[in-house]
């Protein structure tokens, strides 16, 4: 059986291009999410269009395609589930794509072979390369070759690339300082762990709102985005800042996403929250002094006390407070139905390795709860107190081990020295379960972290979401050697080349363009229609080629001889020079100066506001995310990341080596 979508491609993009034309890109991205959410394609009882319409399929719809889609016919067998079960007939093929995987091209000869781990699509672009596991529509098929869309591109793909199977996917996200990582279950579920800072206190501008937005609309093809799980570790800004983004419409960064709809199923959060400086000195809730520690009494539940929280109205009247009261209100406002959950197990469970299993009943996967670990306070959970407000917020993050076959997938979230410490004594002889072939490594890098719970997490890959903040200087160097030195080390055949351990940080994966600016040129800013031109470097330091206008380049490329060019350029390399210089001249006459007036993070969540000359300033004119792809079918693991040219990859691999709970 065949999964597939409700989509029409065509009428998608030329809904597009014509709204680009007449009114722009943003107005373009809108008229396309409001024909996706807008379309319908009716299901008939029969292979006629004069039949009886049975249900209506909307792009929401997971079908299934029993017979794959009907390539050469104009209808496609189609059941899809409602309410009253399944329903069967026959939809338009024009208005479906049938949904496939990028398989292994072939066995790899050895671990360094990544050949098999990526497949071409060709498109008007030129090729580029998919990996392995990425999902793709398929819109028709020609003999051995599809026509097909993914990762947004439209183009073509031999058919035998299409035979795999979904697998269990983990994005780490590039979000500076902070955290963000999007995981697609094989059954198609998604969960949302942590988001970064707020888009607004980013380096790059960008958190994982805007990946989760790309992955849906121009990936996924959606109007909306679906979250099975949204999950905020902690309650630290760089962690659910960008969650806020995601989920708040009216925050103005919700302008920015394509997708106009955000469902969350469910909510999990670690349950210690943040209180005003009245209620406790560390802003943490009510604190009990006991033996043989102190802990923390009041933690957030269901989504009735996260609403009781917000407002104040619960039994014990308190209310929690700041940037993290807005988040939750943000979250319960966002979507009325979704349900909020505490992530954690008691100490009882943590000593006898009873995991709390997220998945849904009947999964071949497994979501395993190993942190926060609560105690008991007069018949209620509670949390120790671990020292000051960081090492308790970072110390009780919600921790998870994603388990598929052999596979096991670990996320910390900011765990420290001390929060391991309280963990190691809660585990016992248990900290096996701690024992992955990939983390997501704890707090970024941070020094604070223990050296035998490194060595009982043993991964095989590490992956350490590292910031731009060089007030942290994350990741720190002894921190990625221990990462190195506790991992799971495994070496080629002739024992010359290393396997694993790897270390990965979103940091240093990412890369960016850098360009001078010569001059800004402003056009019309009288009515007399004259231009204004700002120079960003002497006249004299300008190449040939930098005193081009757009117009100048558009008459050069219309010229076939190679004389005419070195003319037409000599002109206007001559022209510039006389213009340039007399504006440089008035300038210096005049004592105008250019000084652009910006804006940028400083520290975690600060802001300031620089003047910088014109003069020899770069600016980025491209950006590759720092993404770190993470996957696996439960007997191999795949991690890769993009290259600098922005359409290959680089892809390691080695064997999963767990079985069971």
């Amino acid at each position: 059986m065949k999964q597939g979508w409700v989509r029409d491609w065509d009428k998608d993009r030329q809904i597009f291009f014509a709204t680009l034309r007449s009114k722009g890109h943003r107005a373009a991205k809108e008229a396309q999410a409001a024909f996706r959410r807008g379309l319908k394609v009716p299901l008939h009882a029969s292979a006629d269009a004069t039949s009886a319409v049975k249900t209506q399929l909307t792009t929401t719809d997971v079908l299934t395609l029993p017979n794959g889609l009907a390539n050469g016919n104009v209808w496609t067998p189609v059941t899809v589930t409602r309410d009253g079960g399944a329903v069967d007939g026959y939809a338009a093929t024009g208005s479906l794509v049938e949904i496939a995987y990028v398989g292994i091209g072939g066995a790899p000869a050895n671990p360094f072979d990544d050949d098999p781990f990526k497949a071409t699509i060709e498109n008007s672009s030129g090729d580029q390369d998919l990996l392995w596991g990425d999902l793709v529509q398929i819109i028709e098929r020609r003999g051995g070759v599809a026509e097909v869309m993914a990762r947004g591109m439209r183009g073509r793909i031999a058919t035998d690339r299409l035979d795999g199977e979904p697998l269990l996917e983990v994005y780490i996200i590039d979000v500076g300082q902070g955290d963000g990582v999007l995981i697609r279950y094989p059954d198609g579920s998604h969960m949302l762990i942590d988001g970064g800072l707020a888009r607004d206190k980013q380096m790059t501008g960008k958190n994982a709102a805007d990946f989760v937005d790309w992955k849906f609309f121009s990936d996924y093809g959606s109007w909306r985005i679906d979250l099975d799980w949204m999950i905020a570790s902690h309650s630290d800004a760089d962690h659910y800042g960008g969650l806020k983004d995601l989920i708040d419409s009216g925050a103005a960064a919700a302008t920015e996403l394509d997708c106009l709809e955000v469902r969350v199923d469910k909510f999990g959060h670690p349950g210690l929250s943040r209180f005003p400086k009245a209620v406790h000195s560390d802003k943490l809730g009510p604190r009990k002094s006991t033996t043989p520690r102190p802990v923390f009494t009041r933690l957030m539940g269901d989504r009735a006390d996260a609403e009781a929280l917000v407002d104040g109205s619960g039994g014990d009247g308190l209310k929690i407070s700041g940037w993290w009261r807005d988040f939750v209100k943000a979250t319960l406002e966002n979507d009325a139905d979704t349900a909020f959950a505490r992530l954690s197990l008691d100490q009882a469970d943590a000593g006898a390795r009873r995991l709390p299993d997220l998945a849904p009943a009947g999964s071949d996967y497994a979501i395993r709860v190993l942190g926060p670990v609560t105690l008991e306070h007069d018949g209620s959970p509670a949390l120790p107190d671990l020292g000051d407000t960081g090492k308790n917020t970072n110390g009780h993050s919600v921790c998870l081990r994603l388990d598929y076959g052999k596979a096991r997938l670990l996320m910390t979230g900011d765990l420290n020295s001390k929060s391991m410490e309280w963990l190691k004594e809660c585990y016992g002889a248990g900290m096996d379960v701690w024992a992955c072939d990939m983390a997501k490594a704890c707090h970024h890098g941070s020094h604070d972290v223990s050296f035998s719970f490194l060595q009982a997490i043993n991964a095989a890959a590490t992956v350490i979401s590292s910031g731009d903040n060089e007030g942290h200087a994350h990741p720190r160097p002894e921190i990625v050697a221990a990462s190195a030195l506790s991992g799971h080390r495994e070496l080629s055949a002739d024992g010359e080349r290393v396997v694993t351990p790897l270390i990965y940080m979103t940091e240093i994966e990412r890369s960016a363009l850098l360009a001078a600016v010569n001059r800004i040129e402003i056009t019309d800013h009288s009515a007399a229609g004259d231009s204004l031109t700002l120079l960003g470097k002497p006249v004299e330091a300008f190449s040939g080629s930098e005193f081009f206008s757009e117009e100048n380049w558009d008459e050069y490329a219309e010229l076939d001889d190679a004389d005419a060019k070195k003319d037409f350029r000599k002109e206007v390399v001559e022209a510039g020079e006389d213009r340039l210089g007399a504006v440089e001249e008035a300038a210096g006459t005049l004592g105008t100066q250019a000084t652009l007036y910006g804006r940028r993070p400083a520290g975690v969540v600060d802001i300031e506001y620089p003047r910088r000359s014109l003069r020899g300033l770069r600016m980025m004119e491209s950006n590759v995310y720092g993404l770190v792809n993470v996957r696996t079918d439960g007997e191999r693991v795949m991690c890769a990341s993009k290259r600098d040219s922005g359409n290959r990859w680089t892809i390691h691999t080695f064997k999963a080596r767990f079985g069971g709970t």
